[in-house]
């Protein structure tokens, strides 16, 4: 009996990923999320076609990725007709990569209904973005770290750090967890700068520079504050309270941020780093708290996604996945049910109101109430996205 009811859930599994999985494709190929999407897919086309080019990365000005970034978008060129490529095939290639690497992720997950309610409510941005894969390297690099291969998990997790900074804010946890056993820890780190280097290093090979790499960390570094982030979200309520309109949106350095002046005496460098404070205070409670030292627990990495991305300047629609992906491996106790649920649903509903502010309202969220001071419906999703 108990093996019918195995397989029962095992096809009825099955069967919803094909569902979720197939939705997600058609909703990549739908107009209403594709045109928005694909921009950012656009860009890495044309960066890898310069690099054909002049068989070089010498010519990139105003490049926004990493090295280890800039090789992840050589993968779908493999398949794609590598030098020769065509646009057309070049996005398929992205579009089917993710979904493979999304597939793995399903597969890895401990809960895997969760996972696949979580991806159907995030949307397909997971198929136009690198975030899927640095997210994929995360999980993997955590898993293996569960299973004391720190070689692997170093070589996992470095990787992620060089196509998505923020990893790095879990290495004083990982550090503090064999903070007795130091020459484990010291194979992790090797592997881990291994893992960073290496592409830097093939970069300066195929006529990269330390400037370009440098103008890609200003490039970062010079971001406005994005429309979509927590601060500039209570920037904005604050702004329509006041002056009953939202501060002016500037463009540039790829988001669309709020003209700080308009609103606040505070400047640029301090958000850029007013993560800092609550992560260490974080960071301050864990120490207090030794036991959670004693064992790996994924809610304490989920935990410092949420706070870092809570008080970043920046919360791209993409970056949702961040902690999404991870929540299917969090651990709880029996009693704790209703707890975990309800952290499921309110998981849910962020990536639900993530969706509708984009792709698929996005530009009348710019243009209508960012320059127009009308049509505030997406506004309180967003902000309602940022309170939940």
């Amino acid at each position: 009996m108990l093996n019918i009811l195995l397989r029962k859930k095992s096809i009825l599994l099955g069967v919803l990923g094909l569902l979720v999985f197939l939705a997600l494709y058609f909703q990549s190929q739908n107009p209403l999320w594709n045109a928005h999407l694909q921009v950012d897919v656009w860009v890495w086309y044309t960066r890898l076609t310069a690099f054909f080019k002049h068989n070089s990365f010498g010519s990139y000005k105003d490049n926004e990725l990493l090295p280890a970034t800039l090789f992840y978008n050589f993968l779908p060129a493999i398949f794609s007709g590598w030098s020769k490529l065509n646009y057309a095939l070049y996005l398929k290639a992205v579009i089917w990569l993710n979904l493979l690497i999304i597939f793995i992720s399903f597969l890895l997950s401990r809960r895997r209904w969760q996972f696949l309610i979580l991806i159907l409510c995030f949307g397909p941005i997971s198929l136009f973005r690198f975030d899927t894969f640095a997210a994929f390297l995360i999980i993997l690099g955590l898993i293996f770290w569960q299973k004391q291969k720190l070689s692997f998990s170093g070589l996992a997790l470095g990787l992620a750090t060089g196509i998505k900074i923020y990893p790095i804010i879990f290495l004083p946890y990982l550090f503090l967890l064999y903070r007795h056993q130091l020459p484990k820890l010291k194979k992790f780190i090797l592997f881990y700068l291994g893992a960073i280097i290496l592409p830097v290093l093939i970069f300066f090979a195929f006529g990269g520079r330390w400037e370009q790499i440098a103008e890609t960390l200003a490039f970062h570094k010079n971001k406005y504050v994005s429309i979509e982030s927590v601060p500039a979200s209570l920037l904005t309520a604050t702004s329509l309270l006041k002056f009953h309109q939202p501060p002016p949106p500037l463009g540039g350095y790829g988001v669309w941020g709020i003209n700080l002046n308009f609103i606040t005496s505070l400047k640029l460098p301090f958000f850029n780093s007013i993560w800092l404070l609550p992560v260490g205070l974080f960071y301050l409670f864990l120490w207090f708290k030794r036991s959670y030292f004693k064992q790996f627990n994924f809610a304490i990495i989920f935990c410092l996604t949420l706070i870092f991305l809570v008080f970043s300047k920046n919360l791209n629609p993409q970056y949702i996945w961040w902690f999404l992906s991870l929540f299917p491996f969090l651990e709880f106790k029996k009693n704790n049910k209703l707890k975990y649920l309800l952290m499921f649903v309110l998981l849910a509903f962020i990536a639900i109101f993530d969706q509708l502010v984009y792709p698929l309202f996005y530009t009348q969220f710019i243009e209508n109430f960012y320059q127009h001071n009308q049509q505030y419906a997406v506004f309180y999703c967003l902000l309602l996205r940022n309170l939940l």
